[in-house]
């Protein structure tokens, strides 16, 4: 085992090599330090601090292999892609490929120079792979998003429950797990899931000094959005709870003046990614989106995150906020909240967990709508688009989203986003067999002679090829290469795999009958309970404005906490009363605006910093008892007459 000293070096001298920085940050060095030791590791580092590096230089620096199970083929697909920018060996292993490409993987994974191995948890409940990875001289195994494993964390997944289970595959590998929120008892919990061998756990201060959390009660959300935006500079985040909000609040947005894009997970890949690059090349100020924004999300001058809704847990509202201020200057995560949205919030987490029998009845009719028979259907693959299943089923849209994500849960299906896979081809004979003497066999020949002349490794591998290339090269139409293509798949000269633009979905067991369909109802009723109590909390949270709000975010994730200094609270928007001068200024203000006609009480009120809102409109108030005011019925202020 290499010293302390001489790992220190090594790992900063990767730092500087691929990533650029001279330095890490608070906790980095140490986590990666203890990985390096062989040593079982624990990081909660809050969003923003840096997990990924955490193991990903560590996988860099030693001599064996890496796998990294991650929950989210999105999250998986953009540190492979990032990973690989930097000219670092990685790849992913997820629905969206065709066996070949999984079995070329592997293959380089466990002889050859590939590094990191990117898995759904899933993955580990395949013999076949366990025994293939079984052979790799795997050094680190890596949980992302360990809080899914704890059955009291706010996501969790049964599948992660089989990664203590193949480690005795591993026997030699240390093993990181790493959150970004989790409290107390999830950190517990997972110690024993993960059966971790006397861990180091690493924790980072859930105080964020420099964002400063405020809640705006009000029924003009939209003019309240407006305001704000019109006096924060830089980069803008908003947060909605469905995509249809998200097309409908950024058409207002632009319609305002204000350039803005929309981002959720229903979107082609292809248009998500053009969005996002238009937000993060600040070519627009502002992202409206829903939570598939975020993972993998690392835009330092972000001034503003605004939510539109309550989010379901402190944890995620948490994590969605924690992308303002990066760069450690100043950022304001501010929730814009009207009454309804408190009894909206408590109603969508009853329609998260619908009851067993209409979980089933939406299992049954998910078969019949693929023409899965009984016991068949295993592994197998199809575009799928859950607003035609839903329209077919006769159910409403929502509560199949939610039976479906409890499927997946559960193990039984396997959903993917939007992949945007190019078409792949591989030759499957031999050179005799590549000359033809049917009817389009000039055709043939001649895409058969440009794959070989433009594309290496056909004969070994899927290669990626693009069909309209291919046209505009032998001038002819993208139908027709298609067509051909097929052809020749048919005929078993080629294995053609035609490019993926639409959400898939896997189905992971062969098909039950209704009596037999079942889920760890233990578990789902736990779940439910928890999510519960989670919701009561943020609701808490937003409405509790007689304590520091990071404060009570510190607290809930059982850490002390000195107030921010930021928040509304510490800010003093709860302030009774104005001082003797600032209520002469603002009545003055105030009798000069309505010289020429009555002004609305909360038109007027919301020109002024939300901090002193509350003091200027009990100021107003108190003029209007006194009777120096007039204040009629649709709250237009006039002077008495």
């Amino acid at each position: 085992m290499e010293s302390r000293q001489i790992l220190s070096e090594k790992i900063h001298h990767l730092l500087k090599q691929y990533w650029g920085y001279d330095a890490f940050r608070p906790l980095q060095e140490d986590i990666m330090l203890s990985a390096l030791s062989g040593q079982d590791t624990i990081a909660l580092l809050p969003t923003g601090a840096g997990k990924s590096l955490c193991y990903q230089i560590p996988a860099l620096a030693l001599e064996g292999k890496t796998i990294i199970v991650s929950p989210l083929i999105a999250l998986m697909q953009d540190q492979v892609f990032r990973l690989q920018q930097l000219d670092i060996k990685a790849a992913s292993l997820h629905s969206g490929l065709h066996y070949f490409d999984m079995d070329r993987i592997i293959d380089n994974f466990v002889f050859g120079d590939l590094k990191m191995l990117y898995i759904s948890p899933e993955r580990l409940k395949s013999d076949t792979f366990i025994q293939r990875m079984a052979k790799a001289d795997i050094a680190l195994i890596v949980i992302d998003e360990a809080h899914c494993i704890s059955q009291w964390g706010h996501d969790f997944r049964p599948a992660y429950l089989e990664i203590a289970d193949s480690r005795t595959y591993f026997p030699k590998a240390a093993m990181m797990a790493l959150t970004a929120t989790a409290t107390d008892h999830v950190i517990s919990d997972l110690q024993t899931q993960l059966k971790l061998r006397q861990p180091a756990i690493f924790r980072q201060s859930f105080m964020r000094s420099n964002l400063g959390l405020i809640v705006i009660e009000t029924e003009d959300k939209m003019g309240e959005l407006r305001n704000l935006i019109s006096r924060v500079k830089g980069a803008i985040i908003v947060y909605v709870r469905n995509r249809r909000s998200t097309v409908e609040l950024n058409d207002w947005l632009n319609s305002m003046g204000i350039s803005s894009v929309a981002y959720h997970a229903g979107m082609d890949k292809q248009h998500r990614e053009a969005s996002f690059r238009a937000w993060l090349d600040n070519r627009c100020r502002a992202v409206v989106c829903t939570n598939a924004f975020g993972m993998g999300i690392d835009k330092p001058d972000v001034r503003l995150v605004v939510h539109m809704d309550i989010p379901p847990s402190i944890e995620e509202y948490y994590q969605e906020v924690g992308r303002g201020g990066r760069d450690q200057k100043l950022a304001y995560g501010v929730a814009i909240i009207g009454k309804q949205n408190y009894l909206e919030a408590v109603e969508n987490v009853h329609d998260r967990f619908p009851e067993f029998d209409y979980i089933a009845s939406i299992y049954v009719k998910l078969h019949e709508y693929l023409e899965i028979d009984m016991g068949e259907g295993q592994y197998a693959q199809s575009i799928f688009d859950m607003l035609d299943f839903a329209k077919w089923s006769g159910e409403p849209m929502k509560k199949v989203f939610h039976a479906m994500t409890i499927l997946e849960k559960e193990g039984w299906i396997l959903l993917s986003d939007a992949l945007k896979e190019p078409s792949r081809v591989m030759i499957t004979t031999d050179h005799t067999q590549l000359r033809f003497t049917d009817a389009i066999a000039e055709l043939k020949q001649t895409i058969i002679t440009y794959l070989l002349r433009n594309h290496e490794g056909l004969f070994t591998d899927m290669v990626k090829i693009d069909e309209e290339r291919i046209a505009v090269y032998l001038k002819k139409e993208v139908a027709q290469i298609i067509k051909i293509l097929e052809i020749l798949h048919q005929e078993q000269i080629i294995y053609y795999q035609p490019k993926v633009d639409a959400p898939q979905i896997t189905i992971l067991q062969p098909r039950v009958i209704k009596k037999s369909f079942t889920i760890d109802k233990k578990t789902y009723s736990k779940q439910k309970q928890l999510a519960e109590t989670r919701i009561k909390s943020m609701v808490s949270l937003m409405q509790h404005d007689d304590v520091c709000r990071m404060q009570y975010i510190s607290a809930y994730f059982g850490e002390k906490a000195d107030t921010c200094g930021n928040c509304d609270f510490c800010i003093g928007v709860n302030k009774e009363s104005l001082t003797i001068d600032q209520e002469r200024q603002v009545i003055d203000h105030l009798k000069q605006s309505i010289i020429h006609g009555p002004v609305h009480l909360q038109t007027y009120v919301m020109q002024y910093p939300f901090n002193k809102r509350k003091r200027i409109l009990n100021t107003i108030k108190n003029y209007a008892y006194e009777r120096k005011l007039d204040i009629n019925n649709q709250g237009m202020i006039t002077l008495p007459s």
